[in-house]
């Protein structure tokens, strides 16, 4: 039951983390679009069940489509391998105090899915996992909003460069476009902390649980 709470828990952030995001974007669009599409504005104070249903809906495929989209054009990736360059590991070093290292938990003609197996079956104490989830939703978290707020500030240049709008928007575009720089970056620095993560399990060498239970069951 435990184990079912704390992947529900995982997950409950993620997903909010989807729904924040695309929530920003939906309302850069409706803010940007005030006054020139033939709808009432709508009133948020008394916004019936349903219509919040369906706007949570929307807000969290559109916050899980930027984040993948970002991720092919190699903005907000959340892979488990990738090789950083020099600014990243800059980034890196700066936030963490230690010099990136080189890593090689998975070679280069095996599939991460494979990786993942064998994680699965290595006897980690359950503090060590605890620490590689939080890393993990953090990452998400911030690739996740990180990319869905860029998507907002370029909408908000458009919006500058097409109307010559007022100076709140040029202080949101100005907002969102350095928030998304910086949670992007926080992420690319999760995403090289969860691979040194990796490493580490990979360089202690857990002993797998079907070893441990062999050896149990023989001199029990």
């Amino acid at each position: 039951m435990a184990e079912v709470a704390a992947l529900f828990k995982q997950f409950l952030y993620r997903d909010l983390a989807f729904i924040l995001g695309g929530f920003i974007v939906l309302w850069s669009l409706a803010y940007a679009l005030r006054g020139r599409i033939g709808f009432p504005p709508i009133d948020w104070q008394n916004l019936p069940l349903a219509s919040t249903v369906l706007i949570a809906a929307a807000a969290y495929v559109i916050g899980y489509a930027v984040q993948d989209v970002g991720g092919i054009v190699g903005l907000t990736s959340t892979t488990v391998r990738f090789q950083p360059g020099r600014r990243r590991q800059w980034l890196y070093e700066r936030f963490s105090g230690v010099q990136w290292q080189a890593i090689n938990y998975v070679a280069a003609n095996e599939r991460e899915f494979k990786f993942e197996i064998q994680l699965e079956r290595l006897d980690i104490p359950e503090r060590v996992i605890q620490a590689l989830e939080r890393i993990r939703s953090l990452k998400v978290i911030s690739m996740c909003v990180g990319g869905c707020l860029a998507l907002s500030a370029l909408i908000f240049a458009v919006e500058l460069v097409l109307n010559h709008s007022s100076v709140v928007d040029r202080v949101i575009f100005i907002v969102s476009f350095l928030l998304a720089g910086c949670l992007i970056c926080l992420g690319w620095i999760k995403g090289m902390q969860e691979m040194q993560f990796y490493q580490s399990i990979h360089d202690e060498g857990f002993p797998r649980r079907c070893i441990r239970r062999s050896v149990d069951d023989r001199f029990s």
